[in-house]
């Protein structure tokens, strides 16, 4: 699994544990999605509350009437990622994973 994680655009430096921990959860995410597509890789965009996701290049619908998951996606990958060394945690912040 190859991570990398950026924030305001400045790559973030990743432990070998702290990748695998991020990648981890991050298609533990889309697993709960119940997507049936194989993750070959995943792009998640943080800014502000809004999180998009794209799976093997194409977007991942999320349940936006509620805004529910959007909003649980949000919330769990900050608060996963707020104590990293980053250049702003609760900035713009892209994670790019290829399995």
């Amino acid at each position: 699994m190859k991570i990398r994680m950026y924030s305001n655009d400045v790559e973030a430096p990743l432990t070998p544990f702290i990748g695998r921990y991020v990648g981890n959860v991050c298609v533990g995410i889309v697993d709960a999605l119940k997507t049936n597509a194989p993750v070959r890789t995943l792009r998640y965009d943080l800014e502000g509350d809004a999180a998009r996701i794209r799976l093997n290049g194409e977007p991942l619908p999320l349940d936006l009437a509620s805004g529910f998951a959007e909003k649980m996606i949000s919330d769990t990958v900050r608060g996963m990622i707020r104590r990293l060394k980053m250049d702003d945690p609760a900035g713009v912040v892209r994670i790019e994973i290829e399995l």
